[in-house]
């Protein structure tokens, strides 16, 4: 099962987007250990970069995967032996990380967390042949 790891550069979510994202993990459970880490600052989130293997920072930008190509990467990350991916929210990244491209809109780092989990979420689904929508 993969593990993956998202790191929130803030002291905590505002509780509209901590409900959500609640449910997202929740819903996850089934699929894979996904699980959030808030971060208080720069310098605890480089010490937590620097023991992660596979790692993205995720940014805003044209360069986005679509949900069909996004879970084509999960699933090629695990047939190569990947057991973990660490995500990055409001981190510019070190040298040995790559960007992940969520979305070309700027968007505050809670709601981030949100939709990078509801795209983790689908590719599961997407991944297992299963219907997004309920």
């Amino acid at each position: 099962m993969m593990k993956i790891q998202v790191y929130l550069l803030q002291k905590k979510a505002d509780p509209v987007y901590q409900k959500a994202m609640d449910e997202y993990l929740k819903r996850l459970q089934a699929y894979a250990g996904v699980s959030i880490t808030y971060i208080k600052n720069e310098k605890q989130m480089a010490m937590a970069a620097a023991k992660g293997k596979k790692k993205y920072y995720v940014t805003c930008g044209e360069l986005s995967l679509t949900s069909p190509e996004f879970a084509e990467k999960i699933q090629d990350l695990s047939v190569r032996g990947e057991s973990s991916i660490d995500f990055y929210i409001g981190y510019d990244g070190e040298d040995d990380m790559e960007a992940f491209y969520l979305s070309s809109f700027t968007m505050d780092s809670s709601l981030t967390a949100v939709v990078l989990l509801e795209q983790i979420y689908r590719a599961y689904r997407i991944m297992n042949h299963q219907a997004y929508h309920k």
